[in-house]
């Protein structure tokens, strides 16, 4: 009897290792966009860090994943992105996973901080860093990517 109720504690801790690996494709999409942290936090957690123009977005269905096309003016961390050399002003294509977040207008300059999917795609989830870029952040970018990114930022 005593057995039987020391089974069901360690049962959640495997679930949860799982359902953290999948957040980036099973997450819901938010009502309203959320950004949390800032450069310094968020850009060692980042697959690849860029700042680029959008050229175009394309969002369809609810359901569906929309994309965004970019033209690359920095790019600060690849994380594995086939990105032409050199990389300013070549466009890359990122997908979307949800339709409203993060907010993308054509024509508007942004750093943008993503992960980069299993079949080497550039992905933007609702949670990922994406701010106007500001040419005084320059500088801010290049020191950060020249850091390592084992110990605290």
């Amino acid at each position: 009897k005593g057995g039987g109720k020391g089974k069901p504690p360690p049962s959640p801790k495997t679930v949860t290792p799982a359902a953290t690996v999948v957040t980036v494709t099973a997450t819901p999409c938010p009502q309203r966009c959320q950004r949390a942290g800032t450069l310094q936090s968020n850009f060692c957690g980042s697959d690849f860090v860029l700042t680029g123009t959008v050229k175009s977005v394309s969002r369809g269905p609810p359901q569906e994943r929309g994309w965004a096309v970019v033209s690359i003016l920095g790019l600060y961390k690849s994380g594995g992105l086939a990105v032409p050399q050199p990389a300013k002003g070549a466009t890359l294509r990122l997908q979307l996973p949800c339709r409203l977040c993060p907010g993308l207008k054509k024509g508007s300059s942004y750093i943008l901080m993503g992960q980069v999917g299993a079949d080497g795609v550039a992905v933007l989830p609702p949670e990922a860093f994406v701010v106007p870029y500001r040419q005084q952040q320059q500088q801010i970018l290049g020191n950060l990517s020249k850091r390592p990114c084992r110990g605290n930022p």
